[in-house]
């Protein structure tokens, strides 16, 4: 398990430090349908997923959070019906697959420049 430590500090309302106007509030934004599908999972740590959306996904990548190690995922664009493979590889590429703290993350650019996550239990 990779150790990693989350800080959060909570500011009261209107006491921001340097004088500056507290920021504007995050603009929620409607949920958006994942465009993914996996299409193969092996206990050898091998996830292939397929492009569902209507259009081409920008700067599509995969990231590795917890135990194991994930080969160089550089970003690309993926078409509708195209398949990308993780191949989780190294000392502990064996163990990934079922570690209990392994998550495969695909992150992708929306055509109007938005950065979405799809978090992938391993």
């Amino acid at each position: 398990m990779n150790p990693f430590r989350i800080s959060s500090r909570i500011v009261p309302a209107g006491t921001i430090a340097s004088g500056a106007p507290p920021p504007d509030p995050v603009k929620l934004r409607a949920p958006v349908a994942v465009p993914w599908r996996v299409v193969h999972r092996s206990e050898d740590g091998v996830v292939e997923v397929e492009q569902r959306a209507d259009g081409p996904l920008r700067a599509v990548r995969f990231a590795l959070a917890g135990s194991g190690l994930l080969g160089l995922s550089l970003p690309r664009t993926v078409y509708p019906g195209e398949r990308v493979r993780a191949v989780l590889r190294g000392g502990s590429a064996d163990r990934a697959g079922t570690a209990p703290d392994a998550m495969l993350v695909l992150r992708w650019f929306q055509p109007d420049g938005t950065e979405l996550l799809w978090p992938i239990a391993l």
